[in-house]
């Protein structure tokens, strides 16, 4: 769907993906962009710093982050970091997805505080897609 389609009159949100991880990489920026977002991917935070500190750096409405080998708190204060550091403001939400997520908290979206989530996400059940699509539909609002 193109800006000129979009059915609310509005420009398609952006999503500044961060996902360290080569195999999920390819298929959930398909479905990002199969639900109407513009996606723009960075394949790690070293990749993402690149980014917002070009000379024209990138503009997106929500950061959503899956780095490997991390706890859901150390990914969350380092996309806080990258969140500062290009100069989003504090409204800008920030979605984290664990590498590993325990059984007792599939399917569930903790807000740690602020615009800041950790999407504990269940594949099998729309999760993502409805934190995401409530967030991005609370900043146009």
């Amino acid at each position: 769907m193109s800006e000129a389609t979009n059915p609310r009159g509005k420009a398609r949100p952006t999503i500044f993906l961060v996902e360290e991880d080569d195999d999920a990489r390819p298929s959930l920026t398909a479905n990002l962009r199969k639900q109407g977002y513009r996606v723009l991917v960075a394949a790690g935070l070293e990749d993402a710093h690149e980014w917002v500190s070009a000379e024209s750096p990138v503009h997106a409405d929500l950061v959503l982050i899956n780095l490997v080998r991390k706890t859901p708190e150390k990914s969350v204060e380092l996309g806080r970091e990258l969140r500062e550091h290009a100069k989003y403001d504090g409204h800008t939400p920030l979605v984290v997805m664990p590498e590993k997520v325990p059984r007792e908290l599939e399917g569930t979206d903790v807000n740690v505080s602020g615009n800041d989530w950790i999407c504990y996400y269940d594949e099998d059940t729309p999760q993502l897609r409805t934190l995401l699509a409530r967030l991005l539909d609370k900043l146009s609002s």
